[in-house]
């Protein structure tokens, strides 16, 4: 019997050694084993095409579809991991998926993060909840702001900046109580009022800082945003007391960025302001613009309107500068800016047809520079002209420090916001017809009465 099962054995391996050999000897060497699994079935079975068994329909293929190819042999063509002979036709076992090697997705079949839709209403539902929770959270770092004067009461915003009871608002709001014996009274959303002082106030930017003493309640900073990461389109949220209402919350997005605007105080713009479509009105000044996370992008100072309300274009102070100016206001009593002493046009079509310019040169025209100021002393040429015309002859400022200026408005906001007075700074200028580094020392900015 032994000798029996030997002789079967062997037989039996034999037959599997030649049908490997002819099996491999009829495919070609670039005839792929292809293996197609059911990944939506954990417990479908992998099948050769050739046993005439129905085979479940795929939902990923666990590598590129290839064509099956039929040899013309009588031999069946080898395709599954696992050969096991019989007496009449090459199959292969029938192995669940889970006991198969672990395969990892590959190209089209690599996983897909689901991404879940909201229909309209719950999109406008997930917005205003999270409006109502932003305005919860920043309500109360906004104070009502009434300065009482002889004339009657002025009313106005502000915003928590210390834990100390230093309050940011604009210099426009409490002028009066500079000017006269104005009494200010600040009001809180929980009810809280206090008295005021003035601690300091800077015209060029209609900025200004108040103090409160002996507060009995917990004071909270709002936090500080970036107004240079903010892009037009965004969202924007104006909190403030509107025509005296309290405690206002308007929403709109952010209009433009990089607008520059006279204070309406002082000969020098206010750079980098924000415009929005937020809706700002009398009472709003000094008010904080918010962005969706409720931090600070600017301190509401004006408004564009021929009625005296909101008509969709309105300006912040941006949070850029403010973070500049009021630690200055708070610890010098004043903010010194630098000053290059020039005056200048921006490069349009028509100034640059006069100049003869080159149309990729942009930057800010040097048309008149202050005598012995930095500009004149570095050797930046102005416009030679004597008289109201210009010449068209004079440097074209094109960059500060290797980054471009592309006008006027970058040349001033980049002045205001990047350096300090004392500063060394490397002016690059177009003169001609070749671009020159001269070097500048900054000055200082003479200070506002």
């Amino acid at each position: 019997m032994i000798s029996m099962l030997q002789k079967i054995n062997a037989r039996y391996l034999s037959s599997i050694f030649i049908l490997v050999i002819v099996g491999s000897a009829c495919m070609s060497a670039n005839d792929p084993i292809v293996t197609k699994v059911d990944l939506t079935n954990p417990e479908a079975e992998q099948t050769s095409n050739h046993t005439g068994a129905a085979t479940p329909p795929s939902q990923t293929e666990i590598s590129p579809e290839v064509n099956d190819t039929t040899d013309s042999s009588s031999e069946s063509t080898i395709t599954s991991i696992e050969i096991v002979p019989t007496a009449t036709a090459i199959t292969t076992t029938s192995v669940a998926l889970t006991d198969q090697p672990e395969v990892k997705p590959l190209g089209d079949a690599l996983p897909q993060p689901v991404v879940e839709e909201l229909a309209p209403a719950g999109i406008v539902a997930a917005q205003a909840e999270h409006l109502a929770n932003l305005y919860e959270t920043s309500v109360e770092s906004v104070v009502f702001i009434t300065a009482n004067t002889r004339m009657g009461a002025g009313s106005g915003s502000g915003f928590v900046w210390d834990t100390e009871g230093h309050l940011v608002t604009n210099y426009h709001v409490i002028q009066s109580a500079i000017q006269s014996t104005t009494s200010l009274i600040v009001k809180f959303f929980n009810g809280r009022e206090y008295r005021a002082e003035v601690v300091a106030w800077d015209p060029d930017s209609d900025l200004a800082v108040i103090k409160i003493n002996d507060i009995d309640h917990e004071l909270i900073p709002l936090p500080m945003g970036n107004s240079s990461e903010t892009r037009p389109g965004e969202m924007a949220i104006a909190l403030g007391n509107p025509f005296g209402e309290e405690f206002t919350m308007t929403t709109g997005i952010v209009s433009a960025v990089t607008r520059t605007l006279s204070s309406g105080f002082s000969s020098y713009s206010i750079p980098a302001v924000v415009q929005t479509d937020a809706a700002i009105n009398p009472g709003n000044s000094g008010g904080p613009l918010l962005d969706m996370n409720g931090a600070v992008i600017g301190v509401n100072t004006q408004i564009k309107s021929s009625s005296r309300q909101s008509s969709g274009v309105g300006f912040a102070v941006p949070v850029d500068l403010v973070k500049r100016v009021v630690p200055s206001l708070i610890n010098d009593g004043q903010h010194s800016y630098p000053l290059m002493g020039i005056s200048g046009n921006e490069v349009n079509i028509l100034l640059r047809e006069k100049a003869d310019l080159p149309r990729d040169i942009l930057g800010a025209y040097v048309n008149r520079t202050a005598v012995g100021g930095p500009a004149d002393l570095a050797g930046i040429q102005s416009d030679s002209s004597l008289t109201g015309s210009l010449n068209f002859d004079g440097d074209v400022i094109v960059s500060i420090n290797s980054i471009p200026m592309k006008s006027m408005d970058d040349l001033i906001g980049y002045l205001a916001l990047n350096t300090e007075p004392g500063e060394e700074i490397i002016v690059g200028v177009f003169r001609d017809g070749e671009e020159i580094a001269i070097p500048m020392t900054l000055g200082a900015r003479p200070a506002t009465s």
